[in-house]
């Protein structure tokens, strides 16, 4: 759950639509997996607010075999699961795979420079440890690094 020290960092939500709009509108290279819910901009920035801090502290409750979207298994569809804290992303970003979603080279690289440039735009600061993004993981063998992505 978030604590009230968390909430207090964030931009306030009155604009922060049409702060991600405006940043959004001024990247100069292609948005990850073409906007909308997976970058935050638009009816989506609602649901991005909360965790749009660099200090916030990335976590997953479900230990399930759900990852994404509607394909929900039986315990989530039944509401029969136990909340497991995992802090950090649980799985490989290769296991959230998604046709909308394709994890490719292009789109790994995109979302990590997105990440590190939203981040320094709206809060002037990086996270502490990139790894809990699993930021590293996502561009491993593709030719970039952190520090070429603004992320160092």
């Amino acid at each position: 759950h978030a604590k009230c020290s968390h909430i207090r960092r964030l931009l306030p939500p009155k604009g922060f639509k049409q702060n991600m709009n405006e940043f959004a509108a001024q990247q100069p290279w292609p948005h990850p997996w073409g906007g909308g819910a997976m970058i935050g901009v638009k009816r989506y920035s609602a649901e991005h607010w909360v965790h749009s801090h660099p200090d916030t502290k990335p976590c997953d409750v479900y230990a399930g075999d759900y990852v994404a979207n509607y394909n929900l298994d039986t315990p989530a569809k039944e509401g029969t699961w136990l909340p497991q804290l995992h802090v950090g992303i649980r799985w490989s970003l290769w296991r959230y795979e998604d046709g909308a979603w394709p994890l490719t080279p292009e789109s790994m690289i995109a979302w990590v420079r997105w990440r590190c440039s939203e981040w320094r735009t709206l809060y002037n600061k990086l996270p502490t440890n990139l790894s809990e993004w699993r930021l590293e993981e996502a561009i491993e063998g593709f030719g970039a690094s952190l520090q070429d992505l603004g992320c160092a």
